[in-house]
């Protein structure tokens, strides 16, 4: 489970505090909301939807009250708009609510009189206005990266979002790529546990100088995304887990260029600009519990499946029907610990495929390929490094048994074996026929702040469309500001 659905699961479910029984009545007749010590009321339309049912049937008993609350601090959580909620019930003082009771409370109830109750609403806001800087080195990228979140302008959701990048090539040194990501999400009033999400991002990289692409084929790739669908969160009681779903649309304009003119038939095709418009669907749950960012236990299951409905190459040439396509990933990973969390064993299984939706996918563009290699996917292989360039299918499997190191408290600094395998095919027939694989050991330490990966891998096999890479590999991310 991811930090912050991990802490909204642990704020929606905590004590209210309560002062009767379960059967006492009450009469709701005041809410006060109260921020970060000082009044902070939430916009209007908002705090009716959240507070409706409250406001509409104020006379509960104590059982209610507690199921009811408990609603509200889930809505007022799903917004985005506070790290924690508390809810406390007291009694009312307040001599015009007391005068209200008796005018609206019938003695022909025939139930004890109820109690004049307020309910006090405490906020707390985390800092929307949050900048960092995010440095990555590896064997054969730099790249730094920026980020700026601040409270939307609407009020009414959690931070805006606005990531930059650039990248650095230490095999040609120079400046090879750059990216950029902006996010946008709203709660719906009604419903704050749905949002609207609009996401526009893009990237620009030269693949030259680079072990995965021949002289030949080396180019310059652009890509430019825009998206806007609806996510839906809910608080999975049983794992004690906050499951996303996400379903929208993404128009997608590309650009490939700076091709030399004995390019393979590989790349040449997409020579120039090619747009996809798609329906994009996914789904995340993720139980893990971890010490920093490395997980000692629990699961983690992600779905992610893409509908092409439209293809034009060139600016005008629409492309028939028949070569659209569907495009599902799937990624599942379980860990389990033992000894007091000295040893953690893990399963790791992705997958993926490319299905015409005619009689053949004879139009896939290069970036909607899978790739497969590199110290994040399958370590002891190049980046992207298995099969020949992109394909329709892959697949990879993961064994690793980590052990916590003498000395180290709880710091999630784990010694690791490992052995991977896996293949990429244009035919799903023959992915399972033959395969690449690695073995070794790796030093891992992973917190928000920094992640280190020191890696001597070993491989396997010595396919000739591989390109392996044995010996010591160096992955670092620090995180500052």
């Amino acid at each position: 489970m991811s930090e912050l659905e991990s802490e909204l699961f642990h704020n929606a479910h905590a004590d209210i505090d309560l002062h009767d029984n379960e059967t006492k009545p009450l009469y709701i007749s005041k809410i006060v909301l109260n921020g970060d010590g000082s009044f902070s009321p939430l916009p209007e339309s908002l705090c009716r939807a959240v507070f409706d049912e409250v406001l509409t049937q104020p006379l509960q008993n104590v059982q209610n009250s507690i199921v009811l609350l408990e609603s509200i601090r889930k809505k007022l959580l799903f917004t985005g708009l506070f790290s924690d909620v508390n809810l406390t019930l007291d009694n009312d003082p307040d001599a015009a609510s007391l005068s209200k009771l008796n005018k609206n409370i019938s003695e022909t109830y025939g139930i004890e009189a109820p109690l004049s109750t307020q309910v006090k609403v405490s906020l707390k806001s985390p800092n929307f206005n949050t900048l960092s800087g995010t440095s990555t080195l590896s064997d054969d990228d730099i790249s730094i990266v920026g980020s700026k979140s601040w409270k939307n302008i609407l009020g009414q959701a959690d931070a805006e979002n606005l990531g930059i990048g650039i990248h650095w090539n230490p095999i040609s040194n120079e400046w090879d790529g750059k990216n950029a990501r902006f996010i946008f999400s709203l709660p719906l009033v009604k419903m704050p546990s749905v949002r609207a999400i609009v996401e526009a991002q893009g990237f620009k990289r030269d693949l030259y100088s680079k072990p995965f692409i021949a002289p030949e084929d080396e180019h310059s790739q652009k890509e430019y995304t825009v998206g806007a669908g609806f996510q839906k969160r809910w608080i999975c009681n049983i794992s004690k887990s906050v499951p996303l779903l996400y379903t929208g649309v993404s128009v997608v304009h590309r650009n490939l260029q700076g091709f030399k003119p004995f390019a393979s038939e590989f790349y040449i095709p997409f020579k120039g600009t090619f747009e996809k418009t798609s329906f994009v669907t996914s789904f995340i749950h993720d139980t893990r519990r971890c010490t920093g960012t490395f997980p000692l236990s629990g699961y983690q299951f992600e779905l992610n499946n893409e509908y092409v409905i439209s293809q034009s190459q060139r600016g005008s040439k629409r492309l028939p029907r028949c070569y659209n396509f569907n495009k599902t990933k799937f990624h599942l990973e379980h860990h389990a610990s033992h000894w007091k969390d000295k040893i953690t064993r893990s399963f790791q299984l992705q997958g993926g495929g490319i299905y015409p939706l005619g009689p053949e996918a004879r139009i896939v563009h290069p970036l909607d390929r899978f790739q497969l290699g590199g110290l994040n996917s399958l370590k002891g292989f190049h980046l992207n490094g298995i099969g020949t360039g992109g394909q329709n299918f892959f697949y990879k499997l993961g064994l690793s048994i980590s052990h916590k190191l003498s000395n180290t408290s709880n710091a999630p600094l784990r010694l690791q074996y490992f052995l991977n395998l896996g293949n990429a095919s244009s035919n799903y027939k023959t992915i399972f026929k033959s395969y690449a694989a690695t073995t070794g050991l790796s030093l891992i330490y992973r917190t928000p702040q920094a992640l280190l990966d020191l890696t001597y891998a070993h491989p396997l096999t010595s396919r000739p469309q591989d390109l392996s890479k044995p010996g010591l590999s160096v992955g670092m991310s620090l995180t500052f500001f």
